[in-house]
């Protein structure tokens, strides 16, 4: 099996190397991806569907067979779709503190965010939704110092297309392989609760605690790497 670690917003392939790192030495190849419209210099128009194909054409131009598909936060709505959609071989997704994606809801909508207050943010921001700033993530626990000057420097602008889209499912998500990690106010505080009562009677589905935050590919890497492969089948 090898793993594919796909970055939620604002973020790029670096926010995953302490991950992968760990993961490939207990003997897993990793494959971490910047999603379209986060590299340096990136020009042209990026939607939610982008998104969606990035993850795809990455699995199909490097042959992979046996993916394990990881998304953080945002690209929980990416990885969600490829999973569903079926046009590339994925064993099992793995969901880290994520959004579920559902069909004709957008990121802003299932996530509780002040939908009008972020498009406006979006559209004064040259249809960027913008990172969030140092004072922002003071407020964010488990998170040293360090860690928020590194998502201060390395966070970028995330086009705003993809937040707003909505989500299109071929396949409902109790129908995949996968598992949810994340911290237990993040599942007691979504807005889907009850898509996420329905997963957890989905004998697909497997659920993981872990305290570290929003962010625990930084804050506890190694901690958050023995609960996804505890959820491997």
């Amino acid at each position: 099996m090898e793993f594919v670690l796909v970055p939620g917003a604002w973020a790029g392939d670096w926010i995953w190397s302490e991950v992968s790192e760990n993961l490939e030495r207990t003997g897993y190849k990793t494959h971490l991806l910047t999603l379209s419209g986060l590299e340096e210099n990136s020009q042209g128009s990026t939607d939610l569907n982008t998104h969606v194909e990035d993850v795809e054409s990455y699995i199909r131009m490097h042959d992979l067979k046996d993916v394990a598909l990881v998304g953080h936060s945002y690209s929980g709505i990416v990885v969600g779709q490829v999973a569903s959609r079926g046009k590339v071989s994925v064993s099992h997704t793995i969901f880290i503190e994520a959004f579920l994606p559902v069909s004709g809801q957008s990121l802003l909508e299932v996530s509780g965010l002040p939908i009008e207050e972020e498009k406006k943010a979006i559209d004064s921001n040259q249809g960027m939704w913008p990172a969030p700033t140092a004072e922002e993530l003071e407020s964010q626990p488990h998170l040293n110092q360090a860690q928020k000057a590194l998502l201060v420097s390395k966070q970028r602008p995330h086009p705003g297309n993809t937040v707003t889209d909505r989500a299109e499912l071929e396949t409902p998500l109790s129908e995949i392989s996968a598992t949810f990690i994340a911290h237990e106010g993040w599942l007691s505080s979504s807005r889907e609760h009850d898509l996420v009562d329905q997963l957890r009677r989905s004998s697909t589905w497997q659920f993981r605690t872990i305290n570290g935050g929003h962010w625990p590919m930084l804050t506890i890497p190694q901690e958050l790497v023995e609960k996804i492969l505890s959820g491997i089948p």
